[in-house]
């Protein structure tokens, strides 16, 4: 019984400090400070889909080479 009340009273404790947390204030602050979401630009047009689970992470690996020799135009990378 002793362990069932000890038990309940840190799962109180726990709620009461997890409520008294700055973190709504600071997320509230943090939505009110974006005007608009970020863009960097138009999108690049999607992958083509995988054939097989299998082929997946090499098709998206490839993607994302071709994707940074695009950006890497003069290769000073």
């Amino acid at each position: 019984m002793k362990y069932l009340f000890l038990l309940a009273t840190v799962a109180i404790v726990y709620f009461v400090l997890a409520r008294n947390t700055a973190v709504n204030s600071v997320k509230e602050a943090v939505i009110q400070s974006d005007p608009a979401p970020l863009t960097t630009g138009p999108r690049e047009p999607a992958a083509p889909a995988a054939t097989n689970s299998l082929k997946a992470p090499l098709d998206r690996t490839h993607a994302v080479l071709e994707q940074v020799k695009q950006r890497n135009g003069a290769g000073e990378f």
